[in-house]
């Protein structure tokens, strides 16, 4: 059993902070009385009162001692369109958070939703002055993409500019892949589609994150075959793990060690903390394969210095 520390790539943001003033955070929307949303969102509960509850910085970082987290990421994302104002507005209310944390926090920026999908071209430089505008803070370490919501393929050219940005910054940028929950399409979140952004953008950090099942195979090709790709395990609980991954995990793929190429994360407070720390502490793999994914990968992909 591993006792070391853990680092948890992916804390699910919208369930952080219970925000500022009294206008709606652009990451949080109300679903349950609508029949559009209540139908995407048709396989997640709509019992109001088993709401997953909103936690302030402080209440997070007493959970994550409990479970033997040294830091985490906090992760801004919005999934339906959003006015530019809106999405800076919350970039730096996480921002503040991740100050607030005492270095145990990083946090992930969204950029701005197109409004039209992959006809939105009428202005692809929004995002890149957004990112200009945020990317000195010492806590941001990436920025975020939701493909499926979006209805955008990830290689798509409306976000080439932002890719070039993060490159320019030494950002991160993570993705969905794998078929998602709601009731969005499948297939923006299929893997095979960051291919296209690896090979363009070489030096470009892509975190995969949900892993990709039914595609978990194309995801550990990415991440055997580009130098930058990692797979990142949030939503998910370690004992449901696809095997292919644990295969990973626990060998190499031509020559790649998978315990290299993979981050832990656990999409606190959507999944039970404590659980799922102590299930990957227990899963079955060498001390040095373990200290790698839950701690070593995300410290020098997201703690480096530029």
């Amino acid at each position: 059993m591993y006792k070391g520390p853990i680092i948890d790539a992916f804390l699910h943001g919208p369930w952080i902070g219970t925000g500022s003033g009294s206008s709606v955070r652009a990451d949080r929307v109300e679903w349950i009385d609508d029949p559009r949303l209540r139908r995407v969102m048709r396989t997640f509960k709509h019992d109001k009162s088993a709401a997953v509850p909103h936690l302030e910085v402080p209440e997070l970082i007493t959970k994550l001692d409990s479970a033997g987290v040294e830091r985490g990421v906090l992760a801004t994302k919005v999934y339906y369109p959003a006015p530019a104002d809106s999405v800076l507005t919350l970039n730096r209310e996480f921002s503040i958070m991740a100050a607030a944390s005492g270095l145990r926090l990083k946090w992930i920026a969204s950029i701005i939703p197109p409004e039209l999908g992959a006809a939105s071209y009428w202005d692809v430089m929004q995002n890149t002055r957004l990112i200009d505008e945020i990317h000195a803070d010492p806590n941001l370490c990436g920025v975020h993409l939701t493909p499926s919501p979006w209805g955008i393929l990830p290689n798509d050219k409306w976000f080439y500019p932002v890719y070039a940005k993060c490159v320019e910054y030494g950002l991160t940028v993570f993705t969905y892949v794998g078929a998602p929950g709601p009731l969005w399409p499948m297939r923006p979140n299929n893997p095979e589609y960051l291919d296209d952004v690896a090979l363009a953008f070489p030096d470009l950090n892509i975190v995969a994150h949900h892993i990709g099942d039914p595609w978990t195979e194309m995801s550990i090709r990415l991440a055997a075959r580009h130098e930058n790709f990692y797979i990142c395990t949030s939503a998910w609980s370690p004992k449901a793990y696809p095997q292919t991954l644990l295969d990973f995990l626990s060998g190499k793929w031509h020559g790649v060690k998978g315990s290299d190429k993979v981050l832990f994360a656990s999409d606190f407070p959507l999944l039970n903390l404590q659980t799922t720390t102590n299930d990957a502490r227990e899963m079955e793999l060498p001390t040095e394969r373990l200290e790698n994914f839950l701690y070593n990968n995300a410290a020098q992909l997201l703690w480096r210095k530029p």
